[in-house]
């Protein structure tokens, strides 16, 4: 069986404050990408001009949905209220996925993914970034930052056994069984994506990893290199990581040996 882009939906969570803005200009080339490879995009936006979403919905024209946020919260609640309005587009024949929208790039891969999860019955894929563009496209300080995150914890996961991943890349795929997992789960940063995966795991999902050639957009390696605001970020949440997700998983080992 072949992969058709007509069964995976996108979501995404978004939030710009001018059109003027690096990870806006991103976001609109996001949309036109997935118009291009024919992939469904669903944006919750918490924007506060108009102007913006409507900018991204005429990028995307009919392959793209853009909503504004109505649920309370940050990215989380953004994050859990896209899954829900894709969830309710779609059947247990779909897969519903999400990514940051400024990562440009991950369009291409999609289908691809589709087809890993297709051939090896894989209920939950996470991509896996190729080290060298990983290395020569991110700032390098997030680069170093998130690989010692991914060793960190994968080195927790083995523990309660579950696959090595690219737990910071961000993108996730699942099936339209597991979609429960998200929306039911009251997280508000990168807890929203990551915890209910791990919780799918403990529940029987079978998770897998496909290394693919992303390329992270140069205005945003350009942007970020080199600034403590950003180094600062990435510290936050490395521990934010180790106090969550890292807890999660510790617990889970911990009460499955008693």
């Amino acid at each position: 069986m072949k992969a058709d882009s007509s069964s995976i939906i996108v979501v995404a969570p978004t939030f710009y404050e001018s059109l003027d803005e690096t990870r806006y200009r991103l976001a609109v080339e996001a949309c036109q990408n997935a118009a291009k490879h024919q992939i469904r995009l669903i944006l919750v936006d918490a924007s506060s001009d108009s102007a913006i979403r409507e900018g991204l919905q005429k990028a995307g024209g009919g392959y793209v949905q853009v909503f504004r946020q109505t649920i309370s919260g940050r990215k989380g609640a953004a994050l859990r209220e896209a899954i829900q309005l894709a969830y309710e587009q779609s059947n247990e024949d779909n897969i519903i996925a999400f990514q940051e929208l400024e990562k440009v790039d991950m369009f291409r891969h999609w289908s691809p993914l589709v087809q890993h999860m297709i051939e090896t019955g894989a209920t939950i894929t996470v991509p896996k970034r190729h080290d060298q563009s990983f290395q020569s496209t991110y700032a390098i300080e997030q680069y170093h930052c998130e690989s010692f995150a991914n060793l960190f914890l994968n080195s927790l996961g083995t523990q309660i056994g579950l696959v090595n991943i690219d737990w910071t890349i961000g993108p996730v795929a699942f099936r339209y069984d597991e979609a429960k997992h998200w929306m039911n789960f009251d997280g508000e940063l990168w807890d929203a994506q990551l915890i209910p995966l791990v919780q799918a795991h403990l529940a029987g999902a079978t998770v897998t990893s496909l290394e693919i050639d992303y390329h992270h957009p140069h205005a945003m390696k350009n942007e970020e290199e080199g600034r403590t605001i950003w180094n600062e970020k990435r510290l936050m949440q490395l521990n934010f990581l180790k106090d969550t997700v890292g807890k999660l998983i510790v617990d889970s080992s911990t009460s499955s040996l008693s």
